[in-house]
């Protein structure tokens, strides 16, 4: 029997696409993802340009160049739930049509075929010679038979529930997967900060959606109703009395044929027949279950150029930030089978590319809470132009109707992101907290994001850097724990940072790293 691939999805459904406020930077990724009152000149156009006007006296100008992350999400633990269907349940399955092990449902089938054979043997001969024929004996072997059958399909049936089950458990669980690259220059001033960033991210989201439990119902109804029919039959041979007539025999002869020749799903009422003459079909035996991934992604390629300039309000000093940028937005909607056919339809993810080009803004706004200028707090918009982006309809190939499937796109929305931070910064460490305003929805099937990020920061003589922090969820489940190190001797700068779930590191996990400038 042909390895059972648990794994499928269906058509997207409306999306959109909001995604995490998460720079990808080493700093601030390992410090929670902190960073819209807290982050250095570099990484200030990426968080919050405002910033740019609150860098440090020393500072001529920044260079970034590259810094690299990655981010993996399963949150609902999609994979370890998959492979434990595939560690556990699908072996049982499989076993239960196992011809070479003689408990199976084939070959139990076939001891109940050769039982009924029997039967009609010793009933032709008594209706040769009546009295000749042994019909008792080769009745309670024919019940034996149907007792053990019967034994083998209730654990038939248990498995196929179970598979179901936790087929439908896992249907809509999501995985997620992003990945930023990006670079700048940044030249700090108190009348006029400027600096220049490009990066690229892409974002991914994957469901898991099953789409063949009527196939197991078909295995478990036709079974018992195999079962029924090979019960109905030896009833009709135990209600032979001494000193039947042929009609009679005639009759228990022709229902022990049928039990024979038995074929279930005679109606094509469902997606598979199970029992055809009276043996289990290579259909059963080997399903050709449809199995499908679709995944919708997304990337943003922008290139900005920010400002920033200091204003005096009221005795207060404000730094007042923006970035115009232009953004590249591809989007990607796959569809495949997992188990593909020789003659399968080749479909490949460029094939759905759809480019769009657009303006955008980034808006900002920072300022120190105390005279002594070590409490600073910060507001930004991320993404203030939102904008709707289509994602292609999708031809793939259906085996389950024997023909080709349009699977619709839909849309996917790039909307704005707002986030409020606060910071202190003392001489050896510095600790920072972030806040979502808003719920940013998922790119397509994911759960939606509010985080909420505490971070600090030890810093040697500004040689070396010691990281943590911690990101929540507001608006789902998820923990995540960061730590990050930092050597940065003479100006230049090395940072590396990694984050995972607190209490499973395998829903979701993450790495940073960037080389950077300071002069």
């Amino acid at each position: 029997m042909k390895r059972i691939t648990v794994l499928a999805a269906c058509s997207l459904t409306t999306s959109v696409y909001a995604t995490p406020f998460m720079p990808m930077d080493a700093r601030g990724l390992a410090m929670g993802n902190t960073g819209v009152a807290s982050a250095k000149l570099a990484h200030s156009a990426h968080y919050n340009p405002a910033l740019l006007s609150h860098s440090n006296p020393d500072d001529h100008f920044a260079i970034l160049l590259p810094q690299v992350g990655i981010n993996l999400a399963d949150e609902d633990e999609l994979y370890q739930q998959a492979q434990d269907i595939e560690d556990d349940l699908i072996p049982v399955f499989e076993d239960l049509f196992d011809e070479d092990l003689s408990d199976s449902v084939p070959n139990e089938v076939e001891v109940l075929n050769d039982a009924a054979e029997a039967l009609q043997t010793e009933i032709d001969k008594e209706l040769t010679i009546p009295g000749s024929g042994d019909i008792s004996t080769a009745s309670e072997n024919l019940q034996y038979a149907i007792d053990n059958t019967r034994s083998t399909i209730k654990k038939f049936d248990d498995a196929t529930n179970d598979l179901s089950d936790s087929l439908e458990t896992i249907s809509g669980s999501p995985l997620r997967a992003r990945a930023g690259v990006s670079a700048g220059f940044a030249f700090p001033s108190d009348k006029l900060a400027v600096a220049v960033t490009a990066n690229a991210d892409v974002n991914l989201s994957m469901r898991a959606i099953f789409k063949d439990q009527p196939t197991f119902s078909s295995y478990s109804s036709q079974a018992l109703e195999y079962l029924d029919k090979a019960t109905e039959t030896t009833n009709q041979v135990a209600g032979l009395e001494d000193g039947y007539d042929e009609a009679e025999l005639q009759t228990v002869s022709n229902a022990v044929q049928e039990l024979e020749n038995y074929t279930t799903n005679e109606d094509n009422s469902d997606p598979i027949t199970v029992f055809r003459n009276g043996e289990v079909t290579d259909e059963a035996t080997d399903p050709e279950l449809e199995s499908l991934a679709e995944v919708a992604a997304i990337t943003v390629a922008e290139v900005g150029i920010s400002f920033a300039r200091k204003i005096d309000y009221k005795g207060r000093t404000f730094s007042l930030g923006i970035t115009p940028k232009l953004q590249k937005i591809t989007t990607y909607h796959y569809v495949t089978r997992i188990d593909e056919q020789e003659d399968a339809l080749e479909v490949e993810p460029e094939d759905s590319e759809m480019d769009f080009s657009q303006f955008n803004l980034d808006l900002g706004v920072s300022f120190f809470l105390d005279n002594a200028q070590k409490y600073k707090a910060g507001i930004v918009i991320k993404d203030l132009i939102g904008n709707e982006f289509e994602l292609a309809d999708v031809l793939v190939d259906n085996s389950s109707i024997s023909e080709q499937q349009i699977i619709a796109g839909d849309k996917i929305s790039l909307t704005p992101k707002v986030r409020v931070g606060i910071s202190y910064s003392g001489d050896w460490f510095n600790v920072a907290a972030d806040l979502d305003v808003t719920q940013n929805n998922p790119v397509a099937y994911e759960n939606a994001t509010q985080y909420l990020a505490f971070g600090g920061e030890l810093d040697a003589f500004g040689w070396a850097q010691l990281r943590g922090g911690l990101r929540t969820n507001l608006a789902g489940d998820s923990n995540v724990a960061s730590i990050g190190l930092g050597i940065s001797p003479f100006g230049v700068h090395f940072d590396l940072a990694a984050l995972s779930d607190i209490s499973k590191p395998e829903k979701e996990v993450g790495v940073a790293l960037e080389t950077g400038f300071y002069f």
